[in-house]
């Protein structure tokens, strides 16, 4: 239990980060201009790659035969699943629906709008489903 507890908070926090990032940084530069600089991609793939290296590290060094999950674990994991599956389905449908009142005057849509959308919705899922975990966690302490 404790170790489930202990990389749900750290992938709260790097997930947490990482989505922040994006949408700051994503909304400084604005989608009309994100895609004529490749260093903008290329900030971005560095902050992204350095946040799964992160989260690969953790998961390899906490990964021990002596960690013991329980009944309790699975049943946390579940809950925290589908109200993070939930929570990510009505974020994609906000997001899209914003940008497409944004945009349906203009009759097409700035292609960066694909890159923020497949990169916050991950973000956004392990943020959320990660942060479920842990106020559950609290809870039922």
């Amino acid at each position: 239990m404790e170790i489930q507890y202990k990389r749900s908070l750290v992938t709260t926090i790097l997930f947490g980060m990482l989505f922040l990032f994006i949408c700051f940084y994503f909304g400084l530069i604005g989608p009309a201009h994100f895609l004529d600089s490749r260093l903008h991609l290329v900030i971005t793939s560095t902050v992204v790659g350095l946040v799964m290296l992160s989260f690969s590290f953790m998961l390899v060094f906490t990964n021990r035969k002596e960690n013991i999950v329980d009944e309790r674990d699975y049943q946390i994991q579940r809950k925290a699943t589908s109200t993070g599956l939930m929570m990510t389905a009505i974020y994609v449908f906000l997001v899209c629906i914003v940008v497409f009142v944004q945009n349906r005057n203009v009759g097409v849509i700035p292609v960066s709008w694909m890159w923020f959308i497949a990169y916050s919705t991950f973000s956004f899922a392990y943020f959320v489903s990660s942060s479920m975990i842990v106020y559950l966690y609290k809870v039922e302490e």
